[in-house]
């Protein structure tokens, strides 16, 4: 929406509506729990799906759009 200024100046301005939420909320996993590599005593973040931290969890290929992977 384009709408004068009221201040008369002429010059124009764009009216807008603010952000009030971002989408959906996060996914949430239980709070305490620890990962599941032996002697490992990482407490896992509550966003984080998988069963171990980031230096024992095995990843995943990422999709390739496209494009076959070998």
């Amino acid at each position: 929406m384009v709408e004068d200024r009221a201040d008369g100046g002429g010059d124009l301005s764009i009216g807008g509506q603010a952000f009030t939420t971002y989408g959906r909320p996060s996914k949430k996993f239980p709070e305490g729990r620890i990962c599941g590599e032996t002697d490992c005593g990482t407490m896992l973040s509550i966003y984080n799906e998988s069963e171990f931290c980031y230096q024992h969890d095995a990843g995943s290929a990422p999709r390739l759009r496209g494009r076959k992977s070998a």
